[in-house]
């Protein structure tokens, strides 16, 4: 066990001095997570939708006004729920993980949800569909930008945001809108690949 661990953290320090050495493999490996990261973005949105003319209701997203599940633990929320893959297999479990969050250290509890994409049901969060009695002030813009649902994928820089400055619609901390990933701006650039029922308009 001593000499698997030993050989792990040799292999580890080696990949990292090749990608030091040679900038071309640490794009080549940017590229092909973002490829993986669209399949899955789509795989996803299309089960989504596969739910949705199933059941008439787009599958919760975990939130406190879940349509179909009073209250989720931490761990399931805004994530891709267990309704998709079972008892009816809409899209695997591989499918719903983030590329770019493989190796994101998360609390014990919570490794398996935090490494998969995120899926924010916008009906049940801002609007009515959940147990909701009355939409948010909020609902109307996400609504009119993202449509019925999105799914968030972290993007090369690992992390969540950057966001539009919070001028642009009702409110002034949240919710947040998370700028896109732009490719042109260099394969390292921050922002967030986002797939949503309506594609989002230009930036204002």
């Amino acid at each position: 066990m001593r000499k698997l661990a030993q050989y792990m953290i040799f292999a580890g320090l080696l990949g990292l001095c090749i990608a030091a050495a040679n900038p071309n493999f640490v794009d080549a490996q940017i590229r092909q997570r973002l490829a993986r990261a669209r399949v899955n973005l789509s795989a996803l949105g299309t089960a989504i939708e596969s739910y949705r003319v199933d059941y008439d209701k787009y599958p919760g997203d975990g939130s406190t006004y879940c349509w179909n599940q009073t209250s989720y633990p931490y761990d399931y929320y805004w994530y891709p729920p267990d309704t998709l893959t079972t008892p009816v297999a809409y899209v695997s479990s591989e499918m719903r993980m983030d590329p770019f969050r493989e190796d994101a250290v998360s609390p014990p509890n919570m490794i398996w949800r935090y490494r998969q994409l995120r899926y924010t049901y916008v009906d049940m969060n801002w609007g009515t569909a959940g147990t909701k009695p009355t939409p948010s002030s909020y609902y109307p813009f996400l609504k009119s930008w993202y449509g019925s649902w999105y799914i968030t994928c972290v993007g090369p820089d690992g992390t969540f945001g950057p966001y539009y400055s919070t001028s642009i619609y009702p409110g002034n901390m949240y919710p947040q809108l998370q700028i896109p990933y732009d490719p042109t701006n260099g394969l390292s650039s921050f922002g967030d690949m986002i797939l949503s029922q309506r594609k989002p308009p230009i930036a204002p």
